[in-house]
């Protein structure tokens, strides 16, 4: 049967970014406006939190050495808890309009993260439908610290993930509210030969997405209050309806990577919206998530 519960009592502005630290078997997740990294285990006992020197965080990773890196802004940095420190290793210095969004970590230990197109959200949320050309880039982070520019132009970066054998990058685009998927070689980070999985209709909008062990895809349906598992065809597996409005995105978590947890956008009327939330008795698992570096 499955049973969705409230992790903590703490509310976020903007929940994001939910991993699970399988080693130390703990859960991180950011509060994106407030630029706080959380962490807490996962009966929601021994939360804490880190405040980032900047205005907000978009996407989060562990580091293989310790720390973490993350993209803020129009700037990626690495961000050590312990101290508050951040170090700016790239500026893309794209100008006005644009700024980083989702990422993760390919099964290498290279930091994936991407752009939103600030015109292109403009342009959609004026109303216009035809001829909306992104010109986002999704950005690979080599462990050696260089950049590379993969993949093809996007609109909103969300739900960056990887298959098991790390050899199928997916992403989406909640601006043209599609989720793509690309080959992706794990010896070069190069994602070719892109390809529409499944477009979203109607108020919905695919956020957040996380793979599991059989290839199928489970997304926060923003605005649409549930959780949806995709096919790798793109067929809709399942919904699950959960108390949030706006579910952001998701990651399995515990010891057997069983249940799966949800971060939300707060402010909304639901019970559960801001809040981190956590799904049992789906019958699925995920798979771990490694680490950059």
């Amino acid at each position: 049967m499955v049973e969705t519960r409230i992790l903590t009592e703490a509310k976020m502005s903007m929940g994001e970014g939910p991993l699970w630290d399988v080693d130390a078997e703990r859960l991180h997740w950011v509060d994106i406006f407030e630029a706080k990294v959380y962490q807490c285990a996962l009966d929601g006992g021994d939360l804490k939190s880190w405040k980032f020197p900047g205005q907000s965080i978009s996407a989060f990773a562990l580091r293989k050495g310790g720390g973490t890196v993350v993209s803020s802004g129009a700037g990626i940095h690495l961000f050590d808890l312990d101290s508050g420190e951040a170090q700016l290793i790239f500026d893309p210095e794209l100008g006005e309009g644009y700024g980083f969004n989702d990422g993760t970590v390919d099964r290498q230990g290279r930091f994936i993260t991407g752009m939103a197109d600030g015109k292109l959200i403009a342009a959609i949320t004026s109303g216009q439908t035809d001829n909306l050309n992104p010109t986002g880039n999704i950005y690979r982070i080599d462990t050696d610290l260089s950049v590379h520019v993969i993949g093809d132009p996007i609109g909103v970066t969300n739900g960056p993930c990887f298959d098991a054998a790390g050899t199928t990058f997916h992403c989406n685009d909640s601006g043209l509210r599609r989720m793509y998927a690309w080959d992706y070689d794990p010896a070069t980070g190069e994602a070719t030969n892109r390809r529409t999985v499944t477009e979203f209709t109607g108020d919905a909008i695919p956020d957040g997405t996380t793979v599991d062990d059989q290839g199928y895809l489970w997304v926060a349906a923003y605005h649409g209050g549930e959780i949806r598992r995709y096919a790798p065809d793109g067929t809709l597996d399942r919904s699950i309806p959960v108390p949030a409005i706006s579910p952001t995105s998701v990651a399995f978590a515990g010891p057997d990577l069983d249940i799966l947890v949800v971060t939300s956008r707060g402010g909304d009327a639901a019970e559960g919206d801001g809040r981190i939330l956590t799904i049992h008795g789906l019958g699925a698992r995920g798979i771990p998530e490694n680490k950059f570096g």
